[in-house]
C-alpha cells in the first residue's frame, strides 16, 4: 500500500516537473465553475478531472491500473486529464467576465505569459536536437550505419543492437537487416530472442552475447559494453572491434561477411 502511494506521488512529480501546470489546472477549473456560462458543462469537466485524480491516487484503483498497463507507464493515466480544455476554457471565461477591452487585453497578456513561463520549452528540455542527416536520426546512429556500410561493401548482413540503436538503424537504412525487431519481436529464432534479452540486460555477458550472436549468424553487434572484460570476451568469441562511436562499440565477425 505504502509503496503504491509513494510511486504514485513520484510519478505525479515526474509528470509535471517543476512547472505550474497543476496549479493552473486547478485555477482553470475554478474559473470555469465560477465564471462559466454553461455551468453544467463546466461542472461535468471538473468532476471528470476529480474522478480521474481519485482513480490515480487511490491505492486500490492504482494497483489494478498498474497490473493492466504496467507500473512504468502508470503516468499515462494523466493523459486523460482535460488539462488544455480546462485551463483554456477557464481562463477564457475569466477574460470574458470583464467588459473593458483594455482589461481583457491585459488579462490575456498576463495569463498567456503565466502559461508560457510555467514550463520548459521543448528545445530547452532536450527533447529535440539538431542533426545533419537526411533521415533525421541521431548523428551518432548515422555514423554507426555509415561505418557498417563501408565495411560490408554492399553485402547482406545481420545486425544485433540494443533497443535504442536498433530502432534508428532500421529508419536510417532498411537494407541493414536486424536479428530481431522492437522489444525482440519478429526474431529470426529462439536464440535471437535470448540474444536480445542478453544485449538489453543491465549487465550483459560477453561470452553469452558472442556465442548467441554467432548462433544466429550476426555479422555485427552494436552496443555499449559494460566494461573492458566484455570487449575481451567478445573478441575471444570471434567478434572483433570494427570501430567505436562513443559510447557504442561496433563488433564484427568476418565469418559472416
Amino acid at each position: 500500500m505504502k509503496e503504491i502511494i509513494a510511486w504514485t506521488v513520484n510519478v505525479w512529480r515526474m509528470y509535471w516537473g517543476n512547472g505550474w501546470i497543476p496549479y493552473l489546472l486547478a485555477l482553470g477549473g475554478a474559473c470555469a465553475l465560477i465564471f462559466g456560462k454553461k455551468k453544467k458543462n463546466s461542472l461535468s469537466l471538473v468532476l471528470y478531472s476529480v474522478f480521474l485524480l481519485v482513480l490515480f491516487f487511490c491505492p486500490f484503483s492504482g494497483r489494478v491500473i498498474m497490473k493492466c498497463i504496467g507500473k512504468i507507464v502508470y503516468w499515462r493515466v494523466l493523459w486523460l486529464l482535460p488539462t488544455v480544455p480546462l485551463i483554456a476554457g477557464g481562463f477564457t471565461e475569466l477574460v470574458r467576465r470583464s467588459r473593458n477591452r483594455i482589461v481583457q487585453v491585459i488579462l490575456v497578456l498576463v495569463l498567456t505569459g503565466v502559461i508560457a513561463a510555467s514550463g520548459t520549452g521543448m528545445i530547452k528540455a532536450g527533447n529535440f536536437e539538431r542533426v545533419y542527416n537526411r533521415q533525421q536520426v541521431p548523428d551518432q546512429i548515422a555514423m554507426i550505419c555509415n561505418r557498417i556500410n563501408e565495411d560490408r561493401e554492399g553485402k547482406k548482413v545481420r545486425i544485433a543492437a540494443d533497443e535504442y540503436t536498433a530502432s534508428y538503424i532500421r529508419v536510417y537504412d532498411p537494407s541493414l537487416k536486424m536479428a530481431y525487431g522492437r522489444r525482440g519481436d519478429g526474431a529470426v529464432g529462439k536464440k535471437a530472442r535470448v540474444l536480445y534479452k542478453q544485449i538489453t540486460s543491465e549487465v550483459p555477458d560477453g561470452k553469452k552475447t558472442s556465442s548467441l550472436a554467432d548462433a544466429v549468424h550476426c555479422t555485427y553487434v552494436v552496443m555499449v559494453p559494460p566494461d573492458e572484460n566484455f570487449v575481451l570476451d567478445m573478441v575471444a568469441g570471434g567478434y572483433q572491434v570494427l570501430d567505436t562511436v562513443s559510447p557504442y562499440y561496433i563488433f564484427s565477425c568476418d565469418k559472416y561477411k
